[in-house]
């Protein structure tokens, strides 16, 4: 069981201005606080704020006010009492100084709902900072709400620039390991299963500061694992905005540095949430473009009346494991910011994606494909090579083509699918069945020597789609088609270990090269599809003893690691896309809750690498190419941890989003299966915006924090296939391609839209059942 109370934030700081005399009648904008206010100093008995879940109490001290919270019986404190910590550098940034601030004064309403505090900071150098932090409950629920200003008064001669914090740790002494912490895209539970140089790997270091930009949305959460209570710090920043010279390693200060840093600190005996204005990264950071140990420190200059002001929330939770702390602490900040749906038409998508397709079909040296790589910017090949699955995905865009041109009588796109098809049917497999996976065209005219279970799972799956099309058609037609994915299938279970894993590589004899067993997720969907083909026992007895392998090694211990094959044994995006689909086909076998249950945490897991927020270019970009300034980030996501490049991937699962929507109610997963829909495209050409040479080319990867919009300028096939497959999933499962057409326009209301009917097994998978007696 768990309770939670989330602390929203106002949409605009409360903005006040203070003159020479620094006494707090002198600050305007108390008639805010109404009804009637009081003001109380150090002499008062305090206030508290809050509800009985949370609160936060105003305590006074001979020195001013200090500051503690209490969630759930737990008592947190910001560093030495003070929700103030301002760090002043000395000119050269060669020095700096840290000063905490109690409160001087507070001001509150009868209610104690409302309060602004009041405080100073006097450097060593003669600079004095005003504070006022205005804290604020809302009438619709508990909550607490903070937004802060922090003004220059007096700048002291050497004082160049300066950074404020906010940190709260628990008022006990703790290790690191006595919580679990999460940051989207870059901490999953613990510093496990990230490179050595990715930010949140050395717990060791006195700080984990990550700027917000790299985040899908900017949220850092600790969970005491003793007694359940999650807190976290969330900024709530509609334009983290900064300069095209944001870049490298070198500490540089600006007043045009509107975003924040979140993350941890690590000194003394209690870790601690940790939040930096403007955004300081450390003690890892990518801001050269690469992971590398050390800091990119950022600053605002100490100059007379200039402002610090943003909004905080802090919100707290108390739940029985930590995967519920991730969904419900990244459900509230979703909600929060509420990212905005696009209006792309999935026909024009799926009508630009095939001609793109039919544009680069090629045949050389008798072996049909598309290439690896195309320039988008001229659209010219960059390299051909055939990438049976992953980023190649050559069985799947001939699927694409052969389907479509039999379903809709173009010939063009049907022969030239097909011949794509017969060739890894042909030749693939080697003599024992296995598939192999990338095939390097003239002069070499072989095939790589390592096969991994993803680009398997790639093939194979459009494979079996391709043949259960062509028996719906013309019964008998491709037999080549069901005995290549039978061979693979078969030999595949003779692979399987006895804990229900898989091995992750294999070379070309089909001996086994890499003992990992992460990828075991990746086949269960082509094993339920064999299952679904022939009914066959021995396929579904497989699928469960890996799909319970899957619950108590991935779902139990947060190990979503391994499916970024370029990017193997880190926690990763796709690691997350592929335990969903494989969750969900345990539960199209078995109806079993426990696997319904692991694929929406998968699924949550999965959707916090995406961008649920808007982050704006750089002002002064001269990119030669930028992507236009129309485009939102909403629905680009990060691929993995330990960077920050993004992509279109999360294209894939809008089916699978869908799917979880249709089984469960939730209108949160159909929000979520909008937005992979239709914002998933905007690095696609679709509507000519990025005047490439052709709709359906589309960058396989991009940056969305420094040097935004630079990113891989190529578009692989994978790009395509991560448009088309969910729309033909949609139509085998629903009847129509795209969501609008399925449950209704978004204009209609999510809470109106129909649930679809979802158990119809082989229909929702577009297959052809062999008939009873039936061989392969």
């Amino acid at each position: 069981m768990k309770t939670y109370i989330l602390i929203p934030l106002v949409s605009a700081a409360i903005l006040l201005a203070c003159s020479d005399n620094t006494s707090i009648e002198n600050f305007e904008g108390l008639e805010k606080l109404q009804p009637e206010t009081r003001t109380l100093t150090k002499m008062d008995m305090g206030c508290t704020i809050g509800s009985e879940a949370q609160t936060l109490s105003f305590i006074p001290t001979d020195a001013g006010f200090i500051t503690q919270i209490d969630c759930f019986g737990q008592s947190y404190e910001p560093h030495k009492g003070s929700m103030v910590m301002i760090e002043v550098w000395q000119t050269g940034f060669t020095s700096k100084s840290t000063y905490t601030a109690t409160y001087d004064s507070i001001r509150a309403n009868e209610s104690c709902d409302s309060v602004m505090a009041y405080g100073t900071v006097t450097s060593n150098g003669g600079s004095q900072f005003l504070i006022v932090d205005t804290y604020t409950t809302s009438p619709l629920r508990p909550s607490l709400q903070l937004n802060r200003e922090i003004t220059v008064k007096t700048k002291g001669a050497k004082d160049a620039a300066f950074n404020s914090y906010l940190m709260i740790r628990k008022d006990t002494p703790q290790t690191y390991t006595d919580n679990e912490y999460y940051m989207p895209s870059l901490i999953f539970k613990d510093g496990s299963n990230l490179t050595d140089v990715a930010i949140g790997s050395d717990w060791k270091d006195d700080w984990i500061l990550a700027r917000e930009e790299r985040m899908g949305l900017p949220i850092t959460m600790m969970r005491d694992k003793k007694t359940g209570v999650a807190l976290s710090i969330t900024d709530y920043n509609l334009n983290p905005a900064t300069l095209s010279n944001d870049w490298g390693n070198e500490h540089l200060s600006s007043n045009f540095f509107n975003y924040c840093s979140l993350g941890y600190n690590l000194q003394g005996n209690a870790p601690a949430l940790a939040y930096c204005y403007p955004g300081s990264e450390g003690g890892h950071t990518y801001s050269n473009g690469a992971s590398v140990v050390g800091w990119s420190r950022r600053s605002t200059p100490v100059a007379r009346t200039y402002k610090q002001i943003y909004t905080l929330e802090i919100m707290a939770t108390k739940s029985e494991s930590f995967a519920q702390a991730q969904r419900d602490h990244w459900r509230a900040v979703f909600d929060l910011y509420s990212p905005e749906e696009l209006n792309v038409d999935s026909k024009t998508v799926l009508d630009v994606s095939l001609q793109t397709l039919d544009h680069y079909w090629l045949k050389s040296e008798g072996a049909p494909g598309f290439p690896f790589s195309v320039y988008c910017s001229n659209g010219k090949v960059n390299e051909t090579s055939f990438d049976m699955g992953f980023v190649g995905m050559q069985a799947a865009c001939g699927y694409y083509l052969y389907r479509y041109g039999l379903d809709h009588g173009n010939e063009t796109y049907r022969k030239k699918g097909e011949q794509v098809l017969d060739f890894w049917a042909n030749k693939s497999a080697n003599s024992v069945g296995m598939p192999r996976i990338w095939y390097d065209i003239s002069p070499w005219n072989s095939f790589r020597n390592y096969n991994d279970l993803r680009n398997m799972q790639g093939g194979m799956e459009p494979m079996l789609l391709a043949w259960s099309c062509a028996e719906a058609a013309h019964p008998g037609s491709h037999p080549n088609w069901l005995k290549f994915c039978k061979n693979a299938a078969e030999w595949m279970l003779k692979q399987q270990k006895t804990d229900g894993s898989f091995p992750k590589a294999y070379d070309n004899n089909g001996a086994v090269i890499d003992n990992g067993t992460y990828l075991t997720s990746n086949i269960l969907r082509f094993l339920t599809a064999m299952y679904g083909v022939t009914g066959k026992d021995k396929y579904r007895q497989a699928v469960v003893k890996a799909g319970n392998w899957c619950l108590k090694n991935i779902t139990a211990d947060c190990k979503y690691i391994g499916s970024v094959i370029d990017n193997p044994y880190v926690k990763d995006r796709e690691s997350g896309q592929k335990m969903i689909e494989a969750m969900l086909a345990c539960y199209d076998l078995t109806h079993e809750q426990k696997y319904l249950d692991a694929a929406q945490e998968a699924a949550y897991y999965t959707v916090s690498y995406m961008y649920a927020w808007n982050i704006p270019w750089e002002n002064g970009t001269t990119l030669a190419m930028p992507w236009p300034k129309k485009k939102t980030t909403v629905g680009i996501t990060i691929i993995a941890t330990g960077h920050s490049g993004a992509d279109c991937g999360f294209s894939y699962n809008s089916f699978e989003y869908l799917r979880l929507y249709n089984l469960t109610g939730d209108d949160y997963f159909l929000r979520i299966a909008r937005l992979l829909e239709k914002n998933t495209k905007q690095t696609m050409n679709y509507d000519g915006s990025l005047k490439y040479p052709y709709k359906g080319l589309q960058r396989e990867a991009i940056r969305c924090v420094t040097h935004r919009g630079d990113g891989v300028e190529l578009w692989l096939p994978w790009c395509t296939a991560s448009a088309l497959d969910p729309l033909f999933r949609m139509e085998d499962a629903y009847g129509c391609i795209g969501i609008d057409n399925i449950v209704g326009t978004a204009e209609n209301g999510v809470d109106d839209a129909p649930r679809i009917d979802d158990s119809r097994y082989v229909r929702k998978l577009g297959l052809v059942r062999l008939p009873e007696g039936a061989t392969y």
